[in-house]
């Protein structure tokens, strides 16, 4: 049975070593008689000349077969340091996770970085990482009410969250999490900002989310790949949700169910060139506070609204 991702036990390489090099000597002292013509029974000194060359054959196969053992030796010790870095990577995960769970604000804080640090440098677990961060924004949350802009302690947090999120999704961002799945169902937004962010791939999911009393940006958006469902997504009074400069282009933004029912939601300066923006499913009760466009004398191609 082979042992450290697919390598030899040691005494099967050594059995080996000993079969090539009889094998190997065996050989060269036949083609070596062959090749000079030697009569079937030489004197002492011939014979002795042949097996001198012949060994001088096998010390040199001998020379490969060292490398060979000393490249086990080095995939051993590869192996052994990808399972500890792995070790170290699963430890820090759990300490992050620990934190972010924490009752103080602070720590809360230091365990998303943790997390975000955490998915840059684990590419085979980042969807993990990610799937943390979104967790915690749908966890249950009831924000202030008494201004639009109280700004509290789990507030900030969240907010951190959203903007470590927003930073992946960037151009030019130094480690980039495109193609990934950002799930926000449910979740609760009273400040976030999205802006200037690109979904290229993947999927944005802010289905059934609600926006209460706060701003989040999402200007500059630029959708050119991807997926960003607001399926049953509540603007509610005193929510300032903005798409304004955003590019819709070969992605698809899905506004099905939602409802505008109080919140300010613009689409200024926005542009629509190629993808789909579909709001047509809003029913007259969920579409008592229009989103607001810029003036045209027809709705922009990739624009659905309600009785179109």
């Amino acid at each position: 049975m082979r042992s450290e991702r697919g390598l030899w036990p040691i005494r099967r390489h050594i059995v080996a070593v000993v079969c090539i090099g009889l094998g190997v000597f065996a050989a060269a002292t036949v083609l070596l008689w062959l090749a000079l013509g030697l009569p079937a029974a030489p004197g002492p000194d011939t014979r002795l000349n042949v097996i001198k060359i012949a060994l001088s054959v096998v010390a040199g196969v001998g020379g490969v077969v060292a490398l060979v053992v000393a490249y086990r030796k080095q995939r051993i010790g590869e192996a052994a340091e990808a399972r500890e870095h792995v070790k170290v990577l699963n430890e820090r995960f759990a300490t992050a996770c620990d934190r972010i769970g924490h009752e103080k604000p602070a720590v809360r804080l230091a365990g998303v970085y943790a997390i975000a640090s955490l998915a840059d440098e684990w590419a085979e677990q980042r969807q993990v990482c990610i799937d943390v961060l979104c967790a915690y924004l749908r966890m249950p949350y009831e924000p202030a009410q008494d201004s639009p802009w109280y700004h509290d302690e789990e507030t900030e947090v969240r907010f951190s969250i959203t903007s470590v999120i927003s930073d992946h999704l960037r151009p030019g961002a130094p480690v980039s999490w495109q193609g990934h799945e950002f799930n926000f169902l449910r979740a609760i937004f009273r400040s976030a900002d999205f802006a200037d962010i690109e979904v290229s791939g993947g999927r944005l999911l802010f289905s059934l989310a609600r926006f209460r009393r706060g701003w989040v940006s999402f200007d500059g958006m630029r959708v050119t790949g991807g997926e960003v469902w607001f399926g049953g997504a509540e603007f509610a009074d005193g929510a300032r949700v903005t798409f304004d400069n955003a590019e819709f282009g070969d992605g698809r933004v899905q506004f099905e169910g939602a409802a505008f029912t109080g919140g300010e939601v613009t689409f200024r300066g926005a542009r629509f060139t190629g993808g789909e923006v579909d709001l047509s499913q809003a029913g007259p009760d969920d579409y008592t506070t229009p989103p607001v466009f810029d003036p045209w004398e027809t709705p922009p191609p990739g624009l659905r609204l309600p009785g179109a």
